[in-house]
């Protein structure tokens, strides 16, 4: 009767572990939490070409410390809206498991205070935001 029950726990632990994973036809991973930050922030219309630059695939920057920091897929996008204002959206997904820790430690490295030195002077906030604005997420197509 022992080994029946141990049969019947370890069949229900593969299922429930099945279900949260995700197969491909090499391996089978245990899909993460992660958290999708959206952000929107205005950029000064005579800084559009250098704030490029600098984004560029050729400038390195400071991908290496975002992936470091557990932020992936992170992602700017540029549009001149009615208004006549030039906004960023910028997106990322973090899948760390401490948040305030990883950020901490992004916001004190050297090559990132660098980093920002150049490209806060070329955004202007959102009224009522000191930097870039998080936006709500309402829809996630998985």
């Amino acid at each position: 009767m022992k080994n029946l029950y141990a049969i019947c726990c370890v069949t229900a632990l593969f299922f429930i572990l099945s279900l949260s994973c995700k197969s491909d036809d090499t391996k089978m991973t245990v899909e993460k939490d992660v958290l999708r930050v959206g952000m929107v922030i205005k950029i000064k219309p005579e800084y559009i070409d250098e704030y490029r630059a600098l984004h560029s695939d050729m400038n390195s920057g400071v991908r290496d410390l975002l992936t470091e920091a557990n932020m992936h897929n992170f992602s700017i996008f540029l549009r001149q809206l009615d208004d006549g204002n030039w906004y960023e959206f910028g997106y990322y997904e973090y899948t760390g498991d401490d948040f305030e820790s990883d950020m901490a430690k992004l916001d004190k490295h050297p090559r990132n205070i660098e980093w920002l030195k150049l490209c806060n002077p070329m955004q202007i906030p959102l009224d009522g935001y000191q930097g870039w604005a998080e936006m709500e997420q309402i829809y996630y197509n998985k």
